[in-house]
């Protein structure tokens, strides 16, 4: 059982580093003539790791057409949409949850079990604004694609990244506040 936990944890390791450092190895690879195949394949092996852990179907699916496009078609812009259809699977979740219970009010279920009225509005809030911002991350995201590789390997192996941890900081800073009024009454 332990070396079980050992192998999925260092899985988990090998696959979300690969997956967070995606553009700076395809930058990489890019520059010393790496096989675009051979990311594709690694690629595929990550995306068939993610989907055992998460068995999101429609993001496996898409995955799957975007790994085999690198591998039949051995075109770099196929290994630049990797990022794009990230962001766009993020902004799906986020948007698509809008229509039964946000995503974010699923989150604070798990942590408080039950929520005042002021709580689920925030979170609806909060889901609503997370789609927007993924929304935006996606479109610039797929622009840079065309544009030259030092920009796509900035912007989405960093600038998409500030974006996304300055939103978590600034949802927590008013998330704090929120609850912060509600303890005040």
């Amino acid at each position: 059982m332990q070396l079980k936990k050992l192998l999925t944890l260092t899985a988990k390791i090998i696959f979300g580093g690969f997956a967070i450092a995606y553009p700076f190895i395809v930058f990489w690879a890019l520059k010393k003539d790496i096989a675009i195949k051979f990311i594709g394949l690694v690629l595929l092996m990550s995306v068939i790791f993610s989907w055992t852990r998460s068995k999101n179907t429609i993001l496996f699916i898409l995955g799957l057409l975007l790994c085999s496009s690198i591998i039949f078609f051995n075109q770099e812009i196929f290994l630049k949409l990797y990022p794009v259809l990230m962001n766009a699977g993020v902004f799906a979740l986020f948007a698509l949850s809008l229509r039964k219970t946000p995503l974010v009010t699923q989150f604070a279920e798990k942590i408080h079990k039950t929520l005042d009225e002021q709580t689920i509005n925030y979170t609806y809030r909060a889901t609503y604004a997370w789609a927007i911002v993924m929304g935006i991350n996606t479109i610039a995201s797929l622009i840079t694609v065309f544009l030259s590789d030092e920009i796509w390997v900035l912007y989405n192996g960093l600038i998409s990244y500030i974006i996304i941890g300055a939103t978590m900081l600034i949802e927590y800073i008013v998330r704090k506040k929120v609850s912060h009024d509600k303890s005040d009454k």
